[in-house]
């Protein structure tokens, strides 16, 4: 049997003990945890941008789900 959660209890609860824990946290740990944050958010806004920078390309191909036309029938028509 599964539990069922009351979401926005359970995420104010989540916040909550965050807040608790951020507030008795000492404040060399905060800006250590502050950094790495940091850190880690600049890695995945280039991840990203590589990512978009991959589709704007792929975009400019022809569509590479569209197969070639038959050439054993001679008219040219696509396979399905």
């Amino acid at each position: 049997m599964t539990a069922r959660w009351d979401t926005p209890s359970a995420l104010a609860a989540l916040l909550d003990a965050l807040e608790a824990d951020l507030l008795s946290a000492p404040p060399e740990e905060v800006q250590v945890a502050l950094r790495e944050t940091g850190r880690a958010r600049e890695s995945a806004v280039r991840e990203l941008r590589s990512l978009l920078r991959e589709a704007e390309v792929e975009g400019r191909d022809p569509c590479p789900l569209a197969l070639p036309p038959d050439e054993r029938d001679g008219i040219g028509t696509q396979r399905h």
